[in-house]
């Protein structure tokens, strides 16, 4: 990587071989991964002794702010090359890349070959049957939401809102998938408009959503794509995307830590279930999180 172009050089005054704004230039890029041998090169180009050159890299790389903050990039590097390594495989196929559909898909088949691998999948098995009823038609949520908020896209916990109280209480979950402890599962109603365009978000948790009116076009995003996602710098390749339509009576898996956007141009109803038949508790990708400090230095 070649270090950027400074403006000018100027000697610092004192025990310092150079000018401060030389010496921020010298630390960013430094934490840009530039190597010593370039910093002292581009330095003696534009007029700094080698001998200086030298004492002001070295200098920099053990100031104890430079050394910890290189530290944490040098640990950012590491997990953005291991996330690149990810979506390398993940395209070492003869299909493109894409998403899975079954008819039918045994439960053992969709927690190992998916849900554990983390890999979304569509299913037409195990949709709940409770949600063909005609109280779960675009005409009546709309009529429970009303008029104002059925304006817009939203996501209504079924058993925290008492206008959804008789669908909470017809509800099964997808047999063989969901747990049958119903409350657990966290059932939230999706509702959308006609027209409504939802961006890329995080997916926090396993979500199993069922697709009860209209088709949703979603675009999937791997979790591995961190690094494209969050940043959007001029020439990188954009994040691999994999596209999804969802019809009435069919499930989709978004795994934990994938990001999901979609369409509904007719307008979309949809349930869906956080908690699975399994022993163990959904996982959550909690990214807000505060870090925990690392451990403290010895003392002297």
């Amino acid at each position: 990587m070649s270090p950027s172009n400074p403006a000018r050089a100027v000697a610092a005054e004192g025990g310092s071989p150079l000018a401060p704004e030389w010496r921020q230039w010298l630390v960013e890029n430094l934490l840009r991964g530039t190597s010593a041998r370039e910093l002292v090169a581009a330095l003696e180009k534009a007029g700094v002794s080698a001998e200086q050159a030298r004492r002001a890299v070295e200098a920099e790389q053990q100031e104890p702010f430079v050394a910890g903050a290189l530290r944490a990039v040098g640990m950012q590097r590491k997990l953005e090359g291991l996330l690149d390594v990810y979506a390398e495989l993940f395209q070492q196929t003869d299909a493109p890349p894409r998403v899975d559909r079954h008819d039918a898909l045994t439960s053992v088949a969709f927690f190992e070959r998916y849900y554990f691998q983390n890999l979304p999948v569509v299913l037409r098995d195990g949709w709940p049957a409770s949600l063909s009823s005609q109280e779960w038609s675009p005409a009546r949520v709309a009529g429970r939401l009303g008029e104002r908020e059925a304006r817009h896209a939203c996501c209504v916990p079924l058993f925290e809102d008492a206008r959804m109280a008789s669908l909470a209480r017809e509800l099964t979950v997808p047999r063989g998938l969901a747990s049958q402890d119903m409350r657990a599962c966290e059932p939230r109603l999706w509702w959308e408009p006609a027209g409504t365009e939802v961006p890329l978000r995080a997916s926090r948790r396993n979500v199993l959503l069922a697709q009860v009116h209209g088709v949703r076009r979603l675009q999937l995003v791997p979790a591995f794509e961190l690094r494209r996602v969050a940043t959007s710098a001029e020439g990188a390749r954009a994040p691999l995307r994999l596209d999804v339509a969802l019809s009435p009576g069919e499930l989709l898996l978004l795994p934990v830590g994938w990001w999901y956007g979609f369409t509904a141009p007719e307008g979309g109803v949809a349930v869906s279930f956080e908690a699975f038949a399994l022993p163990e508790p959904n996982v959550t990708w909690d990214s807000d999180a505060e870090p925990l400090p690392s451990p403290l230095p010895p003392r002297d």
